[in-house]
């Protein structure tokens, strides 16, 4: 009798511990599905969808200290936009721009390899790679740089098969460039920024 009690038991933690751990909340579910619906039609008549949504998503208004710091972020954007658009030529197009950007303000050679590398990338899950290393170089020219606004720290748990990583947006508004449409809303706000 334990032992079944304690297996139901077991198999009930199990249960919940998944619930816990899933990206979206119960309450977001139904509103999850009727956007992802929605980019499902529009993605059938041209991949419009995801971007549109994405551009909508990326209002820029966080100011910075230094121009060059503006410019590096707003390239930053453009690629995440890119990613979640699962648009590699768009993001390799950004990367370049970002890698020029980064190399005038003479930023740490991490970041500049790790943007290179980005460039570089044809395929998309390489360019994400690349960008999730990127992110982590991103962290020490955004910290301490913002004059106003702030700028939201994002994490997705399935990200890289269940090591979760982060990105960074202007909004709380979840779009993650990890998966795409694939899993549009996956993730959380960690940390805000300013």
């Amino acid at each position: 009798m334990r032992r079944k009690f304690r297996n139901h038991f077991m198999l009930a933690a199990l249960v919940a511990g998944f619930g816990f751990y899933s990206c979206i909340d119960n309450k977001d579910k139904k509103e999850e599905t009727t956007i992802v619906v929605m980019d499902e039609e529009m993605n059938s008549e041209g991949s419009l969808g995801t971007v549109e949504a994405s551009e909508q998503e990326e209002i820029i208004n966080v100011q910075f200290k230094e121009t060059s710091t503006q410019d590096i972020f707003e390239h930053y954007i453009g690629i995440k936009q890119a990613l979640v658009a699962s648009n590699n030529a768009e993001a390799q197009k950004h990367a370049s721009m970002l890698l020029e950007s980064l190399t005038e303000a003479k930023a740490g050679q991490s970041l500049v390899g790790a943007t290179k590398q980005l460039a570089e990338a044809k395929d998309i899950n390489k360019q994400r790679e690349a960008f999730s290393k990127v992110t982590k170089g991103m962290e020490t020219v955004l910290k301490g740089a913002i004059s106003s606004g702030g700028i939201y720290k994002q994490f997705c748990p399935m990200a890289f098969e269940g090591k979760g990583d982060y990105w960074y947006a202007t909004s709380v508004e979840i779009r993650n460039p990890y998966f795409g449409d694939k899993m549009l809303k996956c993730g959380r706000v960690e940390e805000v920024i300013n």
